[in-house]
């Protein structure tokens, strides 16, 4: 039986000193889904699972949920729908803190 699992991955880069870009790559496709207040160091996955994922960025929380033919990603009252085609769940790259900085090399 074959299934479909897309991958996913979340970024938090400096835009500055006190904000980062929040972006989710969805089988290589980036998307940016907005600036909050907190630094990459104050990121980290709160869940990773087959069929839910979740980041936190400072207090701002970002959920990514599978629905059929989609990913549904929350943040407060916004909401974006990802095209995943057949996929029936996801695998979660593990975060990692960008090399560098907005202001530095």
């Amino acid at each position: 039986m074959d299934v479909s699992v897309s991958t996913v991955e979340w970024r938090a880069e400096a835009s500055d000193a006190e904000h980062v870009d929040v972006k989710i790559v969805v089988d290589g496709m980036v998307t940016k889904l907005g600036s909050v207040e907190a630094t990459p160091e104050t990121c980290a996955l709160r869940r990773a699972a087959a069929n839910v994922t979740e980041l936190l960025c400072g207090s701002d929380s970002f959920v990514a949920n599978v629905q059929p033919g989609e990913l549904v990603v929350t943040h407060g009252r916004d909401e974006k729908r990802l095209p995943i085609g057949p996929s029936v769940a996801i695998t979660v790259a593990p975060y990692r803190m960008p090399v560098g900085s907005a202001s530095g090399p």
